[in-house]
């Protein structure tokens, strides 16, 4: 069966592309969450026990034996930019075999203060801008000093009429349900709401958008050492409808996964994973794998842990360097990581627009109950 479900779940995908999928639209969906998958390199899809399963992959939920809530923070491209993700498990109970998981999720993804101006040529010098030169120094001539045009580099002036600061937010609410079916095998389907507003060229306006989508995912375990997960986005593609009449819609992703746990001595555990992020719309990205219009994305990642209590991980998400640590004390979690965008190719010629993205941080508050 596991070799017949991927198969069909491709080619769900690739026949729910519909030809004018928006590239990008959406994007913030797919933003990884939870320091404890990043840690380990997006390598989650067949891990996905703790609350961060409604995003990696809903139907890991049933392995949870309690109820559990996370928070995680996150800051990126230098604190440029704020993610933050709240999610909730419930179990539900049943009899073995049968067993049912709810979850709720919330993801809230904002750029606060961005400058919003008119076009360059419109900007007035020495009302919406200082006509200093690049180096915004008066005293030492240099290239577009006192020419009347805006330069890049020349310091804008907010006091201006013309000029104001806005934020950007993008937000999402998710209910996640899962079931066992028999001894080897967990289904479970996230149902999403989607929000977003974009700062207007007019103060205090903005362009909003709202949309709805469904992502479906499942696990098989053959044994209990070994797990493998398959996880669709936007399986049903997602339509988002902004507010001045344009429409985009979020086309179908796949993710793959097999987990290995090891147990090499006393209160010592070990977790391998592997997973492959499959794209179907021949994106121009800084994927691994190029076939056709397929691009496929290799994420792998290890956790240790100490007597159920410290763990240690590190992984690579394609050409991304991840590393973390988790500490657990009866009821409370705390997890933290930190990516180095593209650490396995800063010097990739093939990848001109390659530019310094800093280092993304994360950290997670959990508790169980």
């Amino acid at each position: 069966m596991t070799r017949k479900v991927v198969p069909l779940l491709m080619a769900a995908a690739l026949i729910s592309t519909p030809a004018h999928a928006t590239k990008y639209a959406g994007e913030f969906l797919k933003l990884p969450v939870g320091p404890r998958a990043i840690g380990m390199g997006g390598a989650f899809t067949a891990v996905c026990d703790d609350a961060s399963a409604t995003f990696w992959n809903p139907a890991g939920m049933v392995f949870l034996p309690y109820r559990e809530v996370m928070f995680q923070h996150a800051e990126q491209f230098g604190s440029l930019e704020n993610h933050d993700y709240l999610s909730a498990v419930f179990p539900l109970g049943g009899t073995k075999g049968r067993q049912a998981a709810l979850g709720v999720s919330l993801v809230r993804v904002a750029v606060d203060d961005i400058p919003v101006t008119p076009r360059p040529g419109n900007l007035r010098a020495g009302i919406d801008f200082l006509d200093y030169g690049v180096d915004n120094d008066p005293t030492t001539p240099d290239y577009g000093q006192g020419d009347g045009i805006w330069e890049p580099g020349e310091r804008l002036l907010l006091t201006s009429d013309n000029l104001f600061l806005a934020s950007s937010s993008q937000m999402a609410g998710t209910v996640s349900y899962a079931r066992h079916h028999g001894a080897h095998w967990t289904f479970g389907g996230t149902l999403k709401f989607v929000r977003q507003s974009l700062p207007d060229t007019i103060p205090g306006e903005h362009v909003t958008s709202f949309g709805a989508g469904l992502d479906a995912g499942l696990i098989y375990m053959p044994r209990d050492a070994v797990t493998i997960g398959v996880m669709m986005r936007d399986l049903t593609t997602t339509y988002l409808a902004w507010s001045n009449g344009s429409r985009e819609v979020v086309a179908p992703t796949l993710a793959t996964g097999a987990a290995f746990n090891f147990y090499p001595a006393e209160r010592h555990a070990i977790t391998c994973g592997l997973d492959l992020g499959w794209g179907f719309e021949n994106r121009q990205l800084d994927s691994q794998i190029h076939v056709g219009s397929v691009t496929l994305d290799v994420r792998t990642g290890i956790e240790y842990w100490y007597r159920s209590t410290v763990a240690l991980r590190t992984g690579a998400n394609g050409k991304d360097l991840t590393f973390g640590a988790g500490l657990r004390y009866r009821q409370i979690g705390v997890d933290y990581a930190a990516s180095l965008n593209r650490f396995f190719a800063s010097d990739d010629k093939s990848f001109p627009s390659d530019q310094n993205l800093d280092v993304t941080h994360l950290v997670s508050l959990a508790y169980n109950w």
